[in-house]
This record gives structure tokens, sequence and C-alpha cells, in this order.
């Protein structure tokens, strides 16, 4: 195809990418169908809907290729997604220890692995009865953070308006070496807390590094091979600039440190 053909064909994939989100764009989600659970979580009732995931190397200075290409995903289902990060008192009251390297019970439980959170969960199945609390996968963690935005941070592309939203830097930012309490900034237009910064947060899926450029267009699950796991949204340690919607990290799934713990996402039960 002769170069000009090719960039037509760039356009109209372009084209038809928007084209689908403006046709499938979610509604905003509705305060209304938050729910309490027994331990006291506050879940927020996210929508069914579209989006487009991954970053634009032409607008984000920071995108890297495990990020790219910019990719049309559905999620078919909508689900529930924790307000908060889990705090260090429910962990404490679902596993009866807190391991985490700063103590306070409204910070978020870190210090945890992968395999530690299973273990919660099925304690808080039981607990609740039910078998739909599970970690998010990182196409659901990523369309809940954008809340319908398109930018690098729900908020907008700049980093001027981090401190109203995200705690980050280390000490060259507002976090000063540490995790601070949940809830304490700005949320996203979807009602979310700290999806960006404050800890980085385990997801469902295994890591694979080339995944964007395999991934199914209807709720992606991850890569099938491998130990490491998808940690999302940047933490306190992280510099201004690294603290965006799209970044990708993992972790060997056995890993535990004081930036990563993680937030409650619960299937809808069917009636």
């Amino acid at each position: 195809m002769d170069p000009e053909g090719v960039h037509m064909k760039n356009i109209l994939s372009r084209s038809a990418l928007l084209a689908l989100i403006l046709l499938s764009q979610p509604l905003l989600a509705e305060t209304d169908k938050s729910i309490t659970n027994g331990i006291g979580m506050e879940l927020q009732w996210i929508p069914a809907g579209s989006f487009l995931m991954g970053s634009d190397p032409t607008v984000d200075k920071q995108a890297v290729a495990t990020e790219q290409p910019v990719h049309a995903v559905e999620i078919s289902q909508p689900f529930y997604l924790g307000k908060f990060e889990v705090t260090q008192a429910q962990w404490q009251l679902i596993m009866g220890y807190n391991q985490s390297a700063f103590q306070g019970p409204n910070l978020p439980v870190e210090t945890v692995s992968w395999p530690q959170i299973q273990q919660f969960f099925q304690r808080l199945n039981e607990k609740e009865r039910t078998t739909s609390y599970r970690l998010p996968t990182e196409a659901e963690w990523e369309y809940a953070a954008r809340a319908g935005s398109r930018t690098i941070r729900p908020w907008g592309d700049g980093i001027e308006e981090m401190e109203k939203h995200a705690w980050f830097g280390y000490d060259q930012g507002n976090a000063l070496r540490h995790t601070h309490p949940v809830g304490k900034l700005a949320p996203n237009a979807w009602g979310l807390y700290d999806m960006l910064g404050n800890v980085w947060e385990w997801v469902a899926d295994k890591y694979d590094h080339r995944y964007y450029t395999q991934s199914p267009s209807r709720d992606p699950r991850g890569g099938e091979h491998g130990e490491d796991r998808v940690v999302r949204g940047g933490s306190w340690n992280n510099a201004a600039e690294y603290v965006r919607v799209a970044n990708r990290h993992y972790y060997y799934e056995k890993h535990r440190n004081e930036m990563v713990g993680f937030r409650v996402a619960k299937s809808v039960e069917e009636r």
C-alpha cells in the first residue's frame, strides 16, 4: 500500500475507534446504586460501557510500548468497585493480622501479596455469603479510573492539579515518604478515591508486555502465562509524571512491599 493509503488507513482506524466510544459511552456511575457491605466497605456501581485503553505517544510523553496500541475495550457487564483502597482495619477484621509497613487503621493495607489477597477474598466471600468479591481485571480498573475521561489523568493531561487528587512524589510531592488515609483527596467523576497514587493496586491479570497487541476487545482477562501480576495506579513513591491512568507495572505475585495494596471489586449477582 502506498504511504498515502497507509495514512488514510490509520485515520480510518482512529475514526472507527472514536465512533465506537462515542456510541458506547457509559452512563455516569449512579451514586444511589452504591452499597455498603457487612464490614463497612463502600462500593460504587460501575456501569457497562466501552472506552479506549492504553496511551497515545503523540499525546503522552511518558507512554511506553507496553501501554500500546490504544485499543477499544468493551466492559460488557456492570460491576461494583470499592470507593476506597482496602484499609488496614478492614484487612485486620478479615485476616486477623496486619503486616503493613505504615501502621494506621484508615491507611491502605500494603505489604500484601497477590496470593494473600486471594485468601482475603475467600474469607470475605464466606463472611458475606457470596462468591462475588474479587480483584478487578486490568481493563475494569482502567475503565473505572478513567470514569469517562480520555485524558492522561482523570482530571486532565497535566500534573498541575495532582495534589488535589493523588498522594505522590516521595518527598518531592505531597506524600512525604508514606501512605495517607484513604478518601482524603478529591474523587474521580465516578466517586472513586485514590485511583492514582497512595498505593499501587493489584489487579487480577497476569502480566504480558505484548498483551495489548492481542487483547480481545470484550472483557479482556490478561495474559495466560507466567507468575507476574499487574499493578495499576502508581504510589506515594512515584514522581508526578509517572502517576498516569495508563501506567502499567507488575510484580511477582508473591512479592510484598510498602507501595502495593488493592481495591475490592464485586460482580453484580443474579437476582
